[in-house]
């Protein structure tokens, strides 16, 4: 495809995501992508890449654009040539060009003189000085100004490495199914098909693809072999600390059951894990990724048999896994439309309802078992506030141990995790 339609094509869809940022941004880019099959994979991956790349910069490429064009209203066309300008070094020559001669509404005839104010990183920089820490990072890293406030007052010197590592691009991760295969094995017959991994360093049974591709093509993934999940997600189940197979598991916020998985494949098919979670939807998707992975031992609960099947189990399970609902501030690299629909209000919220699903699910924990806490936060109010909360209210827990795993150090999602025990009783 030739670049200005291809420019023409990433300005549409970007178009689309501006005037329903309500809807995620990968939502908005499968919907576009399925009403356009004519589009091949090569021009499908450069579409997805400077799509994501602008809404992860939007609010920098938005100053940009509007310094050198003032206006009230938003222009998608100058926002995607701030971002080739920018991220892909164009020049103001070409971009005046591309924009010329767009094959769609988005064409415009502007002066050369926009392009080149936009190119001017020496202007941005000096724009940029005038504005204090909080404000700059806010613009330069394409954060709200509430959310950059927080975590410079949290993580403090490592505050912006941490949100430009936020707008990084998030690999995609395999975690082997050893109920089916090992790493080793699996790894060997990917790249038989052609797929180049890395092992990670981080989980034991990640496999990092060098090139992004359909994975659900593959045969290892309809067989069972493998599900995908980021490295920091895979490093919940075995923070469990599981010393015996023979236990009952409650994973009460399963969601479409990447944890309750992992935990079956830990056990190799022992014991019972019990599965919930109040959308319905999600547990159809996990019922179909049991039967795939050759899970045996999960038993999914919904909500309309809950009170049947857990209301006579208190002090019934040896873990219970609360992976809350939050604000997803870890995932920002996969889902960078979250930052620009978040506030602190639906934070404080969040915060209210992980409590409520704390006190709701602890009667579950039998004494001497294990609440194992997560969520993919990297707000501490979320994660290390919570538990401090948590145990000053229930004295008859106490904190195991704690992880909390940093994007810009760690190379992938942000995540918190606890493990506390519930204390025997003299």
């Amino acid at each position: 495809m030739q670049k200005t339609s291809l420019i023409g094509h990433i300005i549409e869809v970007y178009s689309e995501f501006a005037n329903n940022s309500a809807i995620p941004a990968d939502a908005v880019l499968r919907r576009f992508f399925l009403n356009r099959k004519y589009l091949g994979a090569g021009d499908r991956r450069q579409v997805a890449s400077a799509y994501f790349g602008a809404i992860k910069n939007y609010l920098r490429l938005e100053v940009i654009a509007q310094d050198a064009s003032p206006s009230e209203i938003h222009k998608p066309e100058l926002i995607i040539a701030a971002y080739f300008i920018v991220f892909d070094h164009a020049s103001a020559k070409d971009m005046q060009q591309f924009i010329k001669g767009l094959p769609n509404e988005f064409k415009y005839d502007y002066h050369l003189e926009v392009f080149e104010m936009m190119a001017d990183r020496e202007r941005e920089e000096q724009r940029l000085y005038l504005l204090s820490k909080s404000e700059r990072l806010s613009i330069f890293q394409s954060f709200p100004a509430w959310f950059v406030r927080e975590i410079d007052d949290e993580y403090g010197d490592d505050a912006e490495a941490l949100l430009s590592a936020l707008n990084g691009e998030a690999s995609t991760v395999l975690r082997v199914n050893t109920t089916v295969t090992t790493r080793d094995k699996l790894r060997k017959e990917i790249l038989e098909q052609g797929v180049e991994s890395e092992l990670s360093q981080i989980s034991e049974y990640g496999l990092i693809l060098r090139k992004r591709i359909n994975v659900w093509d593959l045969a290892a993934f309809k067989r069972g072999a493998f599900e995908i999940q980021d490295e920091a997600s895979q490093l919940v189940a075995p923070f469990a600390d599981i010393h015996s197979k023979r236990i009952k598991i409650l994973d009460a916020c399963a969601g479409a059951g990447g944890k309750t998985l992992h935990l079956s494949a830990l056990l190799e098919n022992q014991g019972e894990i019990f599965s919930t979670d109040v959308d319905p939807r999600k547990l159809e998707e996990l019922k179909k990724r049991v039967v795939r992975s050759k899970a045996q031992n999960v038993r999914i609960v919904h909500p309309d048999q809950y009170e049947k099947i857990l209301g006579d189990k208190p002090g019934w399970f040896d873990i219970v896994l609360l992976d809350v609902p939050c604000s997803g501030t870890g995932t920002l690299r996969r889902n960078p439309s979250i930052k620009w629909n978040l506030t602190e209000e639906m934070v404080a919220e969040l915060v209210v309802k992980q409590r409520a699903i704390l006190e709701r699910n602890i009667p579950f924990i039998k004494p001497g078992g294990t609440l194992l806490y997560a969520t993919c936060s990297i707000l501490k109010s979320e994660g290390e506030d919570q538990i401090e909360w948590f145990c000053k209210e229930h004295p008859d827990f106490h904190l195991d141990e704690k992880k909390r795993i940093h994007p810009e150090r760690d190379g992938c999602d942000g995540f918190f995790a606890a493990r506390l025990k519930k204390v025997i009783p003299a």
